[in-house]
């Protein structure tokens, strides 16, 4: 599908940068909240035998809120007639409005309520500014520079994790979680009031559209007027493929210490994590420039299938130092994963339903995130978590989503089919 981006003239780099700089705020609150901070929040108040599954808990279901709350800014943004833009009140909202909910556990007694309603607050806040973000590759990114854009977001997203693994982590050790909080909020605030400044301009209030209330959005959430058939499996085979990338998220640690025995595996997974960090913020501004230039669906099929060709070879290995070449395969293969779908999907999205198309094409991240631990997690218990086997089993099973992903894709987003959608 086209809309007036399509043919505007080519956005400087500065306005690519600028735009996209609201995926580092919110991705360091994510990573910094949900791999970081929310666990050892919660054992200060929850006795150790419940700590685990209160964590549990709390992270699926505000995981889930922010889903429904990025559907919904999706869905009231394509009716936006501020005078501001359809996207820009949004993304303020979230991102002013976020600050002081985030932040409220670094001033307030600690407490179960407090940290629930810090962390729910930041998946709702950070959401509305997301659910709002992702239609702007739509309304003001030309098409051949959408692979350009996407690659950026990928970049910010795995710098956001850079940055939030060195820095939160040292403030969590020194004790000062406090500041961490402050950190996070005010970093995507800031991200939210830049974006905001870059896109003034370009972001234009609807001009067809009515205002739609909050009821009749909630009803449209899964009624589209635009049915584009290649976009939804699209959607799916990408929550596959997402669904094998975050099956080590959260048992990471314990693998390095089980799988290879190390002594120190918290210095091996700092060591693997900065590795693949930069290895995919290469390869998603590599992969994003490519993608504009020989096609997006080429590079997302390889991804796909090198990714399960090497998480599989990662299950016959043994060898630390081959498991780490691997893995930097595999970070190279992930750069189209990360970067090019989402440049694919907003070619796809019919301009007038932007908001909805693209906040359906962000749960193909949100979800696995949600539903991964769970997975993984009873994977893991099943076939006995302190044993080598079970590791094996969990890459097996990872290896078989990027598979079953990569086959999804090229059987159903053919290049016909995308064709005659982009049309």
């Amino acid at each position: 599908m086209t809309g007036p981006a399509s043919a505007a003239s080519r956005r400087s780099l500065g306005f690519l940068f600028g735009m996209t700089i609201l995926m580092f705020g919110a991705n360091f609150a994510w990573v910094s909240y949900n791999s970081i901070l929310l666990l050892p929040l919660v054992q200060n108040v929850v006795s150790p035998d419940r700590s685990s599954l209160a964590v549990g808990v709390i992270a699926f279901a505000a995981n889930l809120v922010g889903i429904l709350v990025s559907l919904l800014f999706g869905i009231l943004s394509d009716h936006g007639t501020s005078p501001l833009g359809k996207r820009t009140p949004s993304i303020l909202i979230g991102a002013l409005a976020g600050f002081p909910v985030i932040a409220c556990a670094a001033f307030l007694h600690l407490s179960l309520p407090v940290i629930i309603c810090s962390y729910l607050g930041m998946h709702i806040f950070t959401n509305i500014a997301n659910g709002a973000w992702w239609p702007l590759l739509v309304d003001t990114v030309p098409e051949g520079q959408r692979g350009l854009a996407s690659g950026l977001q990928g970049f910010y997203m795995v710098l956001a994790s850079a940055v939030s693994f060195i820095a939160v982590t040292y403030l969590n050790e020194i004790h000062r979680p406090d500041m961490a909080l402050l950190l996070m909020a005010a970093v995507f605030t800031l991200s939210g009031v830049v974006c905001a400044a870059t896109i003034r301009r370009h972001d234009k209030p609807a001009a067809t559209s009515r205002a739609i209330s909050l009821p009749e959005a909630l009803a449209a959430i899964f009624r589209v007027r635009t049915r584009v058939a290649v976009f939804f499996w699209l959607v799916f085979s990408a929550f596959l493929v997402n669904m094998g990338l975050n099956s080590l998220q959260y048992f990471a640690r314990d693998f390095l210490g089980i799988y290879f025995r190390l002594s120190n595996p918290d210095a091996g997974l700092r060591l693997v994590g900065l590795i693949n960090l930069v290895v995919i913020m290469l390869a998603a501004i590599g992969t994003g420039l490519l993608s504009d230039r020989i096609g997006r669906r080429k590079l997302i099929v390889a991804g796909a299938v090198i990714s399960a060709v090497t998480t599989l070879l990662m299950a016959l290995t043994r060898d630390f130092t081959a498991f780490l070449i691997l893995s930097v395969v595999r970070a190279v293969a992930t750069g189209p994963i990360m970067a090019v779908i989402p440049a694919l999907a907003s070619g796809l999205a019919p301009q007038e339903e932007a908001g909805q198309y693209m906040a359906y094409s962000n749960m193909t991240t949100a979800l696995p995130s949600a539903f991964a631990p769970l997975l993984f997690g009873a994977i893991l218990n099943m076939a006995g978590a302190s044993t080598p086997a079970s590791f094996v089993l969990l890459l097996v099973v990872a290896a078989a989503f990027y598979l079953l992903g990569g086959i999804v894709f090229g059987l159903r987003v053919t290049q016909r089919a995308l064709g005659e959608s982009l049309r």
